[in-house]
């Protein structure tokens, strides 16, 4: 004879409860990052270089200690490591205009060349008679879209402030989803349903 029990898999309370005071802290944190986006981003990039700080003397220790064939390469990159944590430490807005800025140059090169693809076609959608016909739809999006991303990569080449808030109001939205997300997780205290049977 058998029979099937099921056991219900729910979460411990102190797990919710957990979830639920991690998923607060984080969209106080994240409102905090919108409400001011530089100190957020300098914080980030403080935090960043602390960590690499940590590694690099991990990897100057490691060097000396533990490796006998790769010592110098460890040391060496250990050694970088730490002297461009510092710098970061020391400039946080510096650095992070620094990387807006690399990553405004790359912004503009993707919009010119979105331009470009919709001034010139865009993509084929349709084949009529032996010819491929383009959506101007699809055209005017690209350009529309290409046109966006130069004037905000100008933008942000003009203005690096304008760009590191930018990155801060970034971060703070996502940080507020994932806040929001783990809160109603703890709350809606889901768990799995299994099943076992049991002979006797």
């Amino acid at each position: 004879m058998s029979t099937t029990k099921i056991i219900g898999e729910h979460p411990l309370s102190w797990v919710r409860a957990l979830q639920i005071g991690i998923g607060a802290i984080a969209i106080v944190l994240s409102l905090s990052a919108i409400i001011f986006p530089v100190i957020a981003v300098a914080a980030t990039f403080t935090v960043a270089a602390i960590i690499l700080l940590l590694f690099g003397i991990e990897q100057v220790v490691a060097g000396i200690f533990l490796y006998k064939r790769s010592r110098l390469a460890h040391i060496g990159l250990g050694i970088l490591v730490i002297i461009l944590s510092s710098i970061v430490m020391a400039y946080p807005l510096a650095s992070a205009a620094f990387v807006v800025l690399l990553a405004s140059i790359a912004l503009l090169f993707s919009g010119i060349s979105s331009i470009i693809a919709g001034l010139r076609g865009g993509k084929r959608e349709e084949v009529k008679d032996g010819r491929s016909t383009v959506s101007t739809g699809s055209r005017a999006l690209s350009i529309g879209a290409g046109a966006l991303a130069v004037a905000l990569s100008i933008a942000i080449m003009v203005t690096p402030l304008f760009g590191i808030a930018l990155a801060g109001v970034v971060i703070g939205i996502a940080v507020l989803v994932y806040g929001i997300r783990l809160v109603v997780t703890g709350f809606s205290g889901r768990g799995k349903v299994a099943t076992s049977t049991v002979r006797m």
